[in-house]
């Protein structure tokens, strides 16, 4: 959700089954609709937008298994696709549980809070 395809698209389905959230829902869903669905559909929720950390760590809503946020717009935009296609498959490989942060060179991740998957 909020990524640009051009550079998250080919990053991220090189590495996993994905779709966009607009396969199930309207673009214009509110955050509490894409979370909640994510969570449903047992999938990993990637975004640009940092609205999501707040709903889970300060509004405390129950996370979707693994949320990745893509910091693009910190990257080059000639070398977004390069980047993410670099740190992508190291991000999902900790998701599972984890609030992700892919940045230009690097990510971090911290668990999600209690209720959230294993």
């Amino acid at each position: 959700m909020c990524v640009d395809r051009r550079h998250a698209l080919p990053a991220f389905l090189a590495e996993a089954l994905g779709a966009f959230i607009t396969d199930w829902i309207g673009a214009d869903a509110d955050d509490h609709e894409i979370l909640a669905l994510a969570r449903r559909l047992d999938r990993y929720l990637v975004t640009e937008d940092s609205d999501f950390g707040d709903l889970i760590y300060r509004d405390g809503l129950p996370p979707s298994p693994g949320v990745l946020l893509v910091m693009t717009q910190l990257i080059d935009r000639e070398d977004r696709a390069a980047r993410l296609a670099a740190l992508v498959p190291e991000a999902l490989a900790v998701a599972e549980g984890h609030f992700v942060v892919v940045g230009p060179t690097r990510y971090r991740f911290r668990p999600l809070p209690d209720g959230a998957a294993p």
